[in-house]
């Protein structure tokens, strides 16, 4: 098929050089492969763009131990493609173009051990017929835009959803609606929209572009894998909710990765508050994980960063379950032990002026051998204070205890009830609590209430 492919030059290029072939073209608009002499007027550079990709495609070859067979739509003059199939890929190029696809067939005659075809096509035909596993990688590289005025955003959308339920990643470089080109306007006003139907979404950078000085965004997407930094990650499962209760606070703009060691978290951000909340729990995750407590047992940080609209880690996945999904299905657990145990973990983070403003049932995690976990290491850091009323990170503790001990959880919303009286507490708790308000409360801390429950078998 490839070598078929590679000689479907149109009867009057075979007769022409590769320069005259080169001339012919509407538009030089990537360099030709190995041809610097006729990419003196090339439209657009490709090499900050092809680094980009290269990298995902090594991480792609790596993770699948082989070669990867690549589905290049709107391939211009193969400048990609070619550069791909250098590196091993067996690669389809597919352009609408007949001059472009005679450029690209002439320098594969040029180049014989490629695995290189091409063909004049519609990107619609081809993504009409897409099956299952017969590519890994596809790019699409700033050419989904010429379709959006044409078939609507919806239809578009619908193209790129398939194309992710059909091939391992994508490489996508969305064009934008601030540009000045007459089909701007039909753009989404969030290129993201366009890529709904993938779990994953991180965008690569930013490249410039011949026609203003607006640069367009380049993202790598897939439904199977993560790709972050210098490293891909695979994953089964993945959700926008950290918990049951969340009530899609983060708009979506949060997603968590499930692998079978590691949990990868990416952030979605802008400049409202709900955005600058993730950035502080991303440094505060961070900067814990990277240099914990003596005797506080966390999870291993893989890697982690941030570009202007993102953030992210990776760490290992802890095994276990929810405290608030064992209390929700009314599962068994040792209350007192949880009690016991996460007082014991907030007595070591005072202790290093560490303190932690989110704790919830939903928070913490019961291992396997019953013991729990705080896991949100974003809500950890030197504030002393919780995110949300009360505000006072011991009385949120009081509410914490109520709900451990009597195996029921407040919703979060419109915002917890008040029970801090200790007539609200089964005993022993009761009369620990009675205890502790003998003593006045601007002195509390929780070395002092580690001390008052130390008694609490």
């Amino acid at each position: 098929m490839v070598e078929a492919a590679r000689h479907l030059l149109s009867d009057e290029a075979v007769k022409l050089t590769t320069a005259e072939i080169a001339a012919a073209l509407p538009e030089i608009y990537q360099p030709l492969f190995n041809h610097p002499e006729l990419s003196i007027r090339v439209s657009r550079t490709c090499e900050d763009r092809l680094e980009s990709t290269i990298r995902v495609y090594n991480l792609l070859a790596g993770q699948l131990n082989r070669p990867l067979r690549v589905l290049d739509l709107g391939c211009a003059q193969g400048f990609f493609s070619l550069n791909l199939a250098n590196l091993g890929a067996t690669v389809t190029g597919i352009d609408c173009l007949p001059a472009n696809i005679d450029m690209c067939s002439r320098l594969a005659e040029e180049n014989p051990s490629f695995k290189a075809a091409f063909r004049v096509d519609l990107i619609e035909n081809i993504v009409a017929h897409l099956e299952p596993g017969h590519y890994d990688l596809v790019l699409g590289l700033s050419v989904f835009h010429h379709l959006v005025p044409a078939w609507g955003l919806a239809v578009v959308q619908a193209m790129f959803t398939k194309l992710g339920e059909n091939i391992t990643a994508g490489i996508y470089e969305m064009a934008l609606r601030s540009e000045p080109p007459n089909w701007s306007h039909f753009q989404p006003e969030n290129p993201r929209d366009l890529l709904a139907g993938y779990s994953f979404v991180h965008k690569l950078g930013d490249n410039g572009t011949h026609l203003s000085d607006v640069k367009r965004p380049l993202y790598v997407a897939s439904n199977s894998y993560w790709f972050l930094g210098d490293q891909i990650g695979a994953f089964d499962s993945w959700t926008t909710e950290s918990h049951a209760l969340v009530h899609n606070a983060s708009l979506g703009m949060r997603r968590y990765f499930f692998g079978k060691d590691t949990l990868a978290k990416l952030f979605i951000y802008d400049e409202t508050g709900r955005g600058q909340m993730s950035v502080r729990e991303h440094a505060n995750e961070v900067a814990f994980l990277s240099s914990p407590p003596d005797n506080f047992k966390t999870p291993r940080l893989h890697l982690h960063g941030q570009n202007e609209c993102e953030v992210w880690l990776v760490r290992d996945k802890i095994q276990g379950e929810l405290l608030l999904t064992k209390i929700t299905e009314r599962k068994a657990y040792d209350a007192n032990r949880v009690i016991r145990e996460i007082l014991a973990k907030l007595v070591v983070l005072e202790a290093v002026n560490l303190y932690c403003g989110d704790l919830r049932t939903w928070n913490v995690l019961i291992e396997p051998g019953g013991h729990p976990m705080l896991i949100d290491y974003g809500a950890i850091s030197d504030r002393q204070g919780d995110c949300a009323w009360p505000y006072n990170l011991h009385l949120s503790f009081m509410i914490f205890v109520r709900e451990v001990v009597t195996f029921s959880v407040f919703s979060p919303v419109p915002s917890r009830p008040a029970c801090f009286q200790p007539e609200f507490f089964p005993e022993p708790y009761q009369s620990r609590f009675r205890k502790l308000y003998e003593t006045p409360p601007e002195t509390w801390n929780f070395a002092l209430i580690h001390q008052v429950f130390s008694s609490i078998h």
